[in-house]
């Protein structure tokens, strides 16, 4: 399924396989050798997304940017990377030639250096930077600019370090202190989500050759 969000379409290259059930949505721009998997939701929350030159989406991958009020996070794929089954990624940029395991996470503003390797539900957090050829061991995170790398079942210092990054302003600019924050959350980002989508059109007998060229 290809979706039309704020007057913007996909531009898939005619080069590109697309599984018939992935669902795109918006500013996504998909270079030539492009694969995506089914299941794959790539969904352009206004902030663009660029997958380039044959990466590798598989099953069930979710990836998005995210604009808001007071944020723009696009989401940048470079090339020949590839993304593994049930990875979730948002408003971050990935360098060439990196390998990312299932259910991998990567989060807004973080940085994921050229041939990077996250293992099996590894997780970057937000506004993390790695270098270039660093390793997430399976099940661990980074956090940090530059990174550390912690076991996510025994986070330590890190744990205190991400409470003080005010996650619920920074994703969904919520200011009121009260002390149910992540109802507000919610409803703040059903509000956004609704007044965002609902003159999205489904685009009908869309293909990759009907779209721009790149």
């Amino acid at each position: 399924m290809h979706i039309e969000h704020q007057k913007k379409k996909p531009i898939i290259h005619s080069s590109a396989w697309v599984d018939s059930n992935a669902v795109i949505s918006g500013e996504v721009i998909v270079e030539e050798e492009v694969y995506i998997s089914s299941g794959a939701v790539i969904i352009a929350e206004r902030a663009p997304i660029h997958i380039k030159r044959g990466t590798i989406i598989m099953k069930n991958v979710v990836l998005k940017s995210s604009e808001g009020k007071t944020i723009s996070h696009p989401l940048l794929i470079e090339e020949h990377t590839l993304i593994g089954p049930y990875a979730y990624l948002i408003g971050c940029t990935i360098e060439r030639k990196c390998f990312l395991a299932a259910g991998a996470k990567v989060y807004n503003k973080a940085y994921v250096g050229e041939q990077c390797i996250i293992g099996i539900n590894g997780v970057v957090h937000i506004d993390t930077h790695l270098k270039a050829k660093t390793r997430v061991p399976t099940q661990h995170m980074a956090f940090g600019n530059p990174a550390k790398i912690y076991p996510t079942d025994n986070p330590g210092k890190s744990s205190r370090e991400i409470e003080n990054l005010h996650l619920l302003d920074t994703l969904f600019q919520v200011k009121n202190k009260s002390k149910d924050l992540k109802y507000i959350a919610a409803l703040e980002q059903y509000r956004y989500m609704l007044f965002n989508h609902k003159n999205d059109d489904i685009l009908k007998n869309f293909t990759s050759n009907s779209t721009t060229k790149l």
